[in-house]
């Protein structure tokens, strides 16, 4: 499913975009860093997730990940499920002005089992799984 050229395409991209929903289908997208691809069909993702990614995932485990290409706007969407969030690192105040006081950054580790990866792209496609 996740070959070694798309393997190779998300290390060099580097960062990707998360589509999470919650229980009623309110859609939020997140970005991060972090990506790593292993085949055939995992995918880790760590950011600094805000609270409606977490929540949204707590509700409806189901995501979108799209890496592409910063120039061509090309690249890979993966969908699956995440099987496992895991907090990496916690900062406390880090913006202070910003954040609430009661809330630190936190840094997620999500593990997610990809059912499908899709052509991204602005070009016509027809979003039908590769391979």
């Amino acid at each position: 499913m996740i070959t070694e050229g798309i393997k190779q395409f998300a290390d060099q991209v580097g960062h990707a975009y998360v589509a999470t929903s919650d229980a009623k289908g309110h859609p939020h997208l997140a970005a991060g860093k972090g990506i790593a691809v292993f085949e055939p069909n995992r995918l880790v993702f760590e950011a600094w997730f805000c609270l409606t990614t977490l929540r949204n995932l707590q509700e409806n485990p189901h995501v979108a990940v799209a890496v592409a290409d910063p120039v061509t706007g090309n690249g890979y969407q993966f969908a699956g499920e995440v099987e496992r969030a895991v907090d990496t690192a916690v900062l406390d105040g880090y913006l202070p002005d910003i954040e609430p006081t009661d809330l630190p950054q936190v840094q997620w580790r999500l593990e997610i089992r990809i059912d499908s990866v899709m052509a991204f792209t602005a070009d016509a496609h027809s979003d039908r799984p590769l391979g």
